[in-house]
C-alpha cells in the first residue's frame, strides 16, 4: 500500500509530526484489515469527507480521528489474543457502562470491541461504502428484513474477517437478531460461540416509567450481574462495584459534554453545526471504545469551543431562521440524507432522542448498588422501554429545544423498532403540537435510499417552510 494516500488521510484528521509517523503504520494495518484500498482513502480525502462532514471544525476532525483510533485498535485483536489478553465482542445496542467496566477492571488485559458497529460506521460514514454491498454470501440479505449489522456479523464470519474473541456479549434489549445470527452460524459454520446473553421481557404496562419502577430495575440489574459473572468466568477478570462505578462516572462525564454541545447547537440561531457532525458525537451512547473516552472527550471539548466561537461570530450552517427538524435517529451512516435536507434549506438535527445527562444523573443515587444504577440508566434509554415511556423521553427532548418538526422512519428494516416508530408518531405529535414526518428508509444502508426519496425530502422541507411563514 502506498503511504501517500494514508498520510493525506491522517493529516486531514489532525495527525502531524512524530505522532503521525508513529500512527501511520497502525492506520495502514487497520486499512488493510478494513479492506480499504489506496483509491478508497483518496476518495474519502478528496470527495466524501469534505462533502458530508464539516472538516473546517477541529472538533469534528478529532471525533472522526477517535473512531479511526478505535478501528486501529480493533485491527490488533489477533495480537491481543496472542499475547494472552482477553477480548470481549459486544453487540449493539448495549449498556455501554456494563461492557466498559470490563475494560476498566482489566487494566489493559481485557479489551472490549463492537467490531460490526465500528466497521459498519467507518465504511459507510467515512468512506462512502454501501453496507449491503459489502455483506454478500451469508444468505442474510438485507432485503429480507435483516439488520445490516447482523448481515455483517454473518458475512464477516464466513470471510474470517474477525478472530474469535474470548467471549461475545449479546444484548437483546432492543435487538433479538444477534442471538439468532449466532444460532445460524453454529448451524452453517459449526462455530460454537462462547456466548453471554442479556435480555429483558418487554412486558411493562404502557406508560410505566421503567427506570423508576423498582421491580423492573432490580430485574434488569440481576440480568446484568448474572451476565457479568458469566463473562468474567471466560476472561478471568472480576468486575467489582468500584470498576462499574468508575465506568458509570466516565459515561456521565462524556454525556455531560455531549449535553452541553447539544444545548449550544440546538439553542443557537443560526445553527452552528451540521446535523451529521452533531450525530457523530453521540457514537458512544450505547457502546464503548476500547481506547476509552479520552479522545472523544477531547473532541467534544474542542467542538464546544468551535461552536461557541461560531455563535459569537453569528455564523451558521444555514441562514438565521432556517427550520430545525429534529431527527429521531439521525442516519450518520447515510450522510447524504442530512445534506439533502440542508440543500433544501432545513437543518436536520439533534441526532438522537437520547436522555440528557441530567436525566441519567437521577439514576445514580448516593449509596445505591452500582448495578441498580446501571440498570436504571439502561431503562432510561429510548427503544429499551415501552412505547409510551419512549414517547415521554422523546417529548422531553422536543419541548426542551426550539424545533419546527420531528422526523422518523430509518428503521423500516426492523420488525420491532420500525413498527414502534410508526405507532408512536401520532402520540408524540399530539403531546407536543409539533408536526411529525416519516421517511421510509434503512439507517444502515445508503443503497436502501434511492434518489426518489428526494421528492419526499423536498415535500417535507416545503411544508416546514410554509408552516414557518404562516407562524410568522
Amino acid at each position: 500500500m502506498a503511504e501517500t494516500a494514508h498520510r493525506r488521510f491522517l493529516e486531514l484528521l489532525g495527525w502531524q509530526g512524530a505522532e503521525l509517523e508513529a500512527f501511520l503504520p497502525e492506520w495502514m494495518n487497520a486499512a488493510e484489515f478494513l479492506r480499504l484500498s489506496d483509491a478508497d482513502v483518496d476518495f474519502a480525502v478528496d470527495e466524501w469527507l469534505p462533502q458530508y462532514w464539516d472538516m473546517s471544525l477541529e472538533g469534528t476532525r478529532k471525533c472522526i480521528a477517535a473512531v479511526i483510533r478505535e478501528a486501529a485498535a480493533l485491527a490488533r485483536t489477533a495480537d491481543y489474543l496472542a499475547a494472552g489478553d482477553a477480548v470481549i465482542y459486544a453487540t449493539m445496542p448495549s449498556s455501554a457502562v456494563c461492557v466498559d467496566a470490563n475494560r476498566v477492571a482489566g487494566k489493559g488485559r481485557v479489551h472490549v470491541f463492537y467490531p460490526y458497529f465500528i466497521v459498519a460506521t467507518v465504511w459507510t460514514a467515512f468512506f462512502g461504502r454501501e453496507l449491503d454491498m459489502q455483506t454478500t454470501g451469508s444468505g442474510m440479505d438485507p432485503a429480507c428484513q435483516h439488520c445490516a449489522l447482523n448481515c455483517l456479523r454473518a458475512d464477516s464470519e464466513l470471510k474470517k474477517m474477525f478472530p474469535a474473541p474470548t467471549v461475545i456479549w449479546n444484548w437483546g434489549l432492543q435487538c433479538d437478531e444477534a442471538p439468532k445470527t449466532d444460532e445460524m452460524l453454529a448451524r452453517l459454520e459449526g462455530r460454537e460461540w462462547d456466548n453471554v446473553l442479556t435480555i429483558i421481557p418487554h412486558d411493562a404496562p404502557l406508560g410505566m416509567d421503567e427506570s423508576e419502577d423498582d421491580e423492573r430495575v432490580a430485574y434488569m440489574a440481576e440480568e446484568m450481574r448474572c451476565s457479568q459473572r458469566q463473562a468474567s468466568q471466560r476472561t478471568g477478570v472480576d468486575v467489582t462495584d468500584a470498576d462499574l462505578r468508575r465506568a458509570l462516572q466516565e459515561q456521565l462525564d462524556y454525556m455531560s459534554r455531549l449535553e452541553k454541545l447539544t444545548d449550544l447547537v440546538m439553542n443557537a440561531d443560526p445553527m452552528p453545526m451540521m446535523g451529521n457532525d452533531l450525530a457523530l458525537f453521540t457514537i458512544c451512547l450505547e457502546c464503548c471504545f476500547d481506547t476509552g473516552h479520552g479522545y472523544l472527550n477531547d473532541a467534544l471539548d474542542t467542538a464546544i469551543r468551535d461552536v461557541e466561537r461560531r455563535i459569537a461570530e453569528g455564523k451558521g450552517v444555514l441562514p438565521k431562521g432556517a427550520p430545525k427538524l429534529a431527527c429521531h435517529f439521525s442516519p450518520l451512516n447515510v450522510p447524504w440524507i442530512e445534506k439533502a435536507f440542508r440543500d433544501n434549506g432545513v437543518n436536520l438535527t439533534l441526532g438522537r432522542m437520547f436522555p440528557s445527562a441530567g436525566q441519567l444523573v437521577k439514576c445514580v443515587r448516593p449509596g445505591r448498588d452500582a448495578y441498580l444504577s446501571a440498570a436504571s440508566m439502561c431503562l432510561e434509554a429510548p427503544n429499551n422501554v415501552n412505547m409510551l415511556d419512549e414517547v415521554r423521553m422523546t417529548c422531553e427532548q422536543l419541548t426542551k429545544y426550539p424545533v419546527d418538526g420531528a422526523l422518523y422512519g430509518f428503521f423500516a428494516f426492523d420488525r420491532w423498532i420500525g413498527a414502534l416508530e410508526k405507532t408512536m408518531i401520532r402520540e408524540a405529535e399530539e403531546r407536543t403540537g409539533i408536526p411529525h414526518f416519516y421517511l421510509e428508509g434503512d439507517f444502515w444502508n445508503g443503497a436502501r435510499f434511492s434518489m426518489d426519496r428526494m421528492s419526499t425530502i423536498r415535500s417535507i422541507c416545503s411544508c416546514l417552510k410554509i408552516s414557518g411563514i404562516s407562524a410568522g
